[in-house]
Formats: structure tokens, sequence, C-alpha cells
């Protein structure tokens, strides 16, 4: 086992090693003298050799003691280092922060906020991981994220904020055929199977009595805008992706499916100033956003 050492007695042998003295030590940190020789003799025990000799009215270090004064006013700076870095880490400026996203917050919803948390948290080392909810979840509940923005709602061990719904509609290439075809007989170009986004479009597709066919896959809303925009597959998007491209054309003129936008945690995570700053300047972005979309 390593030798016992208190902060607090090592403080006390770099007092007391600066200024060759117990009784002036003593009066530095407001304790009494005996109280500082106690504690000092319990060092030496510890150590199992003698720090000071006796000069006169003075104490001068001996070999041993001025390896343990070096040693102690190593750590001491360290452990002032390591009480500024948990201050900072308290206030939300330090540390690395990872946060998980999917398309929507990682291409539009987010990046503004995030900008702007970047240029006033300078120090916070942030690491982005763009990727689908189901696998955001996973990369939290195995601690590999401190948060996530993805679909809703949140599962086992996860709780949530909502941040507001997106309407997804249908889209396709505006050259004036688009209205008068058959939905089941185009081809469309999708989120992949097994996503969360996917499964809402399905549902919203089936309600319509559409059995979509499928004929490219892509996480990516702004593939899927480009591909229809281009070609002639149908895609269903996020209101925010499709609605401002003059190619596409909004098929339905209404949402085919909505989805949750939310911030995911761990309910075991701590406290974090970076996550309340963060989920501060993203509910503000997003205000600023439906306040300047025109009402349909």
């Amino acid at each position: 086992m390593p030798v016992n050492l208190s902060t607090r007695s090592l403080a006390y042998l770099q007092k007391a090693a600066e200024l060759s003295s117990f009784t002036e030590a003593a009066e530095e940190f407001g304790i009494s003298q005996p109280a500082l020789s106690q504690s000092l003799s319990q060092l030496e025990q510890r150590l199992g050799a003698a720090l000071f000799e006796q000069d006169g009215r003075r104490r001068r270090l001996t070999e041993a003691g001025r390896r343990a004064a070096e040693f102690a006013a190593e750590v001491l700076g360290r452990t002032r280092e390591l009480e500024a870095w948990i201050r900072a880490h308290h206030h939300g400026d330090v540390g690395e922060f990872r946060i998980g996203l999917i398309d929507a917050a990682a291409l539009y919803l987010l990046p503004e906020a995030l900008r702007i948390f970047r240029e006033s948290h300078p120090a916070v080392g942030m690491r982005l991981v763009v990727d689908s909810t189901s696998a955001l979840c996973d990369r939290l509940l195995g601690y590999e994220l401190d948060l996530a923005f993805a679909v809703g709602p949140s599962g086992p061990g996860l709780i949530s904020e909502d941040f507001g719904t997106e309407e997804l509609r249908v889209y396709a290439r505006r050259d004036g055929e688009a209205p008068g075809r058959d939905p089941a007989g185009v081809e469309w170009a999708l989120p992949p199977e097994g996503s969360r986004t996917r499964a809402l479009i399905d549902a919203g597709l089936a309600e319509r009595g559409i059995e979509p066919i499928v004929t490219l896959t892509s996480q990516n809303p702004d593939v899927l805008r480009q591909v229809a925009a281009v070609g002639s597959v149908w895609t269903v998007l996020p209101e925010a992706v499709g609605g401002p491209d003059p190619d596409l054309l909004d098929v339905d003129g209404e949402a085919v499916a909505r989805r949750r936008i939310v911030m995911l945690r761990r309910e075991s995570a701590p406290p974090d100033a970076r996550v309340e700053t963060l989920s501060r300047l993203a509910r503000h972005v997003v205000r600023l956003r439906d306040a300047a979309t025109p009402a349909r």
C-alpha cells in the first residue's frame, strides 16, 4: 500500500521548510505550534525518515526533508491545478463534451447553437457524432456520449427534453407531373429501414394506402433532397429541408408523419453545466427558427 500522506501535512512541511520555523509556520496557518509539530512528527513516522534537525532556534531540513519538501511543493501545485480545473468544470468551461446528433440536428437544427457554444467555451473540446437514434441511444448508455439530439421518445435509462415536432412531407421534382402521378407507381428514396424516422414514414404512407418501391436509402436528408430534385424518385423530408428547395414540390400539401426531436441524457448522469448551456442555446435557436417560419 502507498504511504498515506495528507495534503495538509504536506502544506505544513512546505511552509516549515520555507520559514525554517515551526512557530512561524503554525502562525501562518492559524494553528498552535504543538499541533503543527505533531502533524509533522506523524509525517516523519509514515515516511520512516527524519525531515528536520535542530539548528539553534531554527529547523533545518535533512536530505530526506529536502526531497520531501520538493515533493510537497509539486503535489500541492498539482492539487491547486486540479482545484482550478474542477471549478472551471463546474461552470462548464473545460473538459471533453461528446454530443450525438441525428441528421436534422447536424444539418439545420443545431449548427448555430453549436457554433455559439464553441465560441463562448473555447477550452471545451467538442466531439460530434452523427448517427441514427438507436445508435446514439446505445452510445449514451455505453458512456460514449454525454448527450444526444435524436428522435423521441426516450428509452429505458434515458431522460429526454422535447425540442419540438417536425413535419415530414412528400416531395417530388417540380416538373408538372407529380400531382397527377400514382404514388404507388413511382420509385422512392427514403431513410434506411430500422430507423425511427423510416418507421414513422412507413406508417404514414400505409395510412394512405401507399407501399413505396424504395430504390435508394440514406440517413442524410440532404442526399434524399438532391436525389429527388434531379431525378424521378419521390422522397419524404422534414419541411425545413424540402420546403425551401425551389426544385421540389410538396405533393400532398400536408404532413405524412411527424417526429419529435428530443435531447437525451442518461438518468444516472450528474448535473453538467455544459449540457444546461447547450440546451438553453438550442431552445433559443429553435424558437427563433420557428418564429421566422411562415405559418401555413
